[in-house]
């Protein structure tokens, strides 16, 4: 399959992450890509910034855009905007693809006409097992990357069986047609942390005829906790964490499926529960 792949990575004030993640990406076994750096760090080192100047002038395949902070849809869709690849693969800066065929394995499941879209697994450093028990795989088989009638999103990443026609596309290892992304009006920018699922309920009316999302067991990358900086998304407080879902309904699911506010006082419930079975047991 002759395409070209456009790699967008937003970077905000992990430039060493980053860096770690280009040297990954320019030893991919691919013909022709590009890597499409959204970068807007406001604190780094600078011989962090000379390091990554220096890559950048050794490989032309990596174009820097620097901006002020712009948040997370608003810098994926400028990604989106200075790429010229018929495929966009998002990548996070501090993730890293497990092996040199990530981006082949990416582009490959694209001779598929009728997939617009994919989610690769996510597996953590120093354990690339599968943690979910083999009970719950039935489950998963059904409700991996889907939502619950009140439109609240199942994902089960580390999942290690493909999974056809899924219902969302996660932020990092995902992939996608970029006529369809524009076709979709691309990221909402009103959301902070949920952009991803408003593009899929953007994206739902045009899977029609057959045309459908996949989650996929490879390629897979390596997603790593324990990197410090970015949108700090992955600190909790229970008030921090309550607003983040409270957001979601009244920012997402109300403005796509604006009938559903007459549930508000259950998607409330609904939030409280969240936050307590994130106490119980962090993700």
């Amino acid at each position: 399959m002759s395409v070209k792949a456009s790699v967008i990575v937003r970077s905000y004030n992990r430039i060493p992450a980053l860096l770690e993640l280009l040297e990954k990406l320019r030893s991919q076994d691919f013909g022709s890509f590009e890597i499409i750096i959204v970068e807007q760090s406001t604190n780094y080192e600078k011989e962090n910034w000379s390091e990554l100047n220096v890559l950048i002038a050794k490989d032309s395949r990596i174009k820097l855009h620097k901006y002020d902070p712009l948040g997370g849809p608003k810098a994926r869709n400028e990604g989106v905007r200075n790429a010229s690849g018929e495929i966009l693969i998002f990548v996070d800066d501090d993730d890293l693809p497990i092996s040199n065929k990530w981006i082949q394995k990416h582009v490959q499941a694209y001779e598929d006409k009728n997939l617009i879209g994919l989610t690769g697994r996510h597996v953590f450093e120093g354990n690339e097992s599968c943690p979910y028990v083999f009970w719950m795989r039935w489950f998963i088989r059904k409700r991996c990357m889907s939502y619950n009638w009140l439109k609240f999103p199942y994902t089960f990443a580390q999942f290690d069986e493909d999974v056809k026609d899924v219902e969302w596309l996660h932020g990092t290892n995902s992939s996608v047609r970029r006529e369809w992304a524009i076709a979709a009006g691309l990221w909402d920018t009103h959301v902070k942390n949920q952009d991803e699922h408003s593009f899929a309920f953007k994206l739902q009316p045009l899977l029609v005829d057959g045309y459908r999302l996949d989650f996929r067991k490879e390629p897979a990358l390596i997603r790593r906790m324990d990197i410090e900086g970015g949108m700090d998304k992955r600190s909790f407080s229970f008030s921090r964490e309550w607003k983040n879902n409270y957001n979601y309904c009244r920012k997402v699911v109300f403005k796509y499926f604006p009938s559903r506010i007459i549930l508000f006082p259950i998607y409330l419930i609904w939030c409280t529960s969240k936050v307590i079975q994130y106490i119980v047991s962090p993700q």
